[in-house]
């Protein structure tokens, strides 16, 4: 039997829920369900048995709003009840333990960057805690099955999520709800064997650094002027206020475990003050930007 292209004992496929302000963009989002679901590299096995799944409260927005309810189904009820972020995370490595996942033997998979880069780059920042080594890095699926594509098929892909994207092109049958964390990780745990199981190399792609060269320059806010109700240049902005950007990498090896590419410091100094902070953006501003001014950054 050959064995997967993977250097990691599991991948633990992970996905976040948040709250959100339905076109407002400007909002300070909260995981408000933090769910995992491992694949075991050598069994060639996901083991949806033992799952983590947790709802989290949130605490600067405690009232879901409509639109959030309703994209993820999340009862009000469900969240009044839940441990809120830290004691969830708690639990998380409690669970980390208990199955005996050890840090540099696993790797973390989500369908995206912003799970990592974003949603929990920016949760640990609310709660004034180091953003973890273990989510400093990780394998962005969505990378790794762009790769792996020929020229044009990306333009002739089929679905409106990368999940659907992916799955639909490799044949791939979704189950649960979408929007839903737990089902969204079985079925990225299935696209990633799919992958696999296909030979190609499933490896930490992306991961966190302090400093990039293209943010030393100012951001044309003429072009952004929308940037509170567009996804994609609330996107651009993000990149600015949070303190730690992405790296792609095409090379990684255990010796980048996270250490910062530029600072190569370690995550307790690594981000904890803006290398590069927007300033010209902060300064341009009529009024104050929320998700910023929320998290602390001016």
């Amino acid at each position: 039997m050959t064995s997967y292209n993977c250097p990691f004992d599991h991948l633990l496929i992970l996905d976040f829920e948040t709250t959100s302000g339905g076109e407002n963009r400007d909002y300070p989002t909260e995981i408000i369900q933090f769910s995992v679901v491992p694949l075991d590299v050598k069994a060639k096995t996901i083991l949806e048995g033992i799952a983590f799944n947790k709802f989290v409260r949130p605490v600067i927005n405690p009232i879901l709003s409509a639109h959030c309810a309703e994209l993820t189904g999340i009862k009000q009820g469900t969240l009044n009840t839940a441990d809120t972020f830290l004691v969830v995370y708690k639990q998380f490595l409690e669970w980390l333990l208990k199955n005996g996942f050890q840090e540099r033997k696993f790797a973390i998979v989500c369908d995206s960057r912003q799970d990592m880069w974003r949603i929990a780059q920016y949760q640990f920042r609310l709660v004034r805690e180091t953003m973890p080594s273990m989510f400093r890095q990780w394998i962005n699926i969505r990378r790794t099955f762009d790769d792996g594509l020929e020229d044009g098929q990306k333009e002739k892909l089929v679905g409106t999520t990368n999940i659907e994207k992916m799955s639909n092109y490799l044949g791939v049958e979704l189950s649960g709800k979408a929007h839903d964390a737990l089902s969204d990780c079985v079925n990225i745990a299935a696209i990633t064997q799919k992958i696999l199981e296909i030979g190609c190399p499933v490896t930490i792609n992306e991961m966190l650094c302090c400093s990039a060269i293209w943010r030393k320059k100012p951001i044309d806010m003429t072009l952004h002027a929308n940037w509170k109700t567009d996804f994609q240049l609330a996107h651009n902005i993000f990149h600015l206020v949070l303190p730690l950007t992405i790296k792609v990498v095409r090379n990684y090896t255990p010796s980048m475990y996270g250490v910062c590419s530029y600072c190569k410091k370690p995550p307790t100094v690594c981000g904890a003050v803006h290398k590069q902070p927007p300033r010209e953006f902060y300064a341009s501003l009529t009024e104050p930007c929320v998700f910023a001014k929320t998290a602390g950054y001016y």
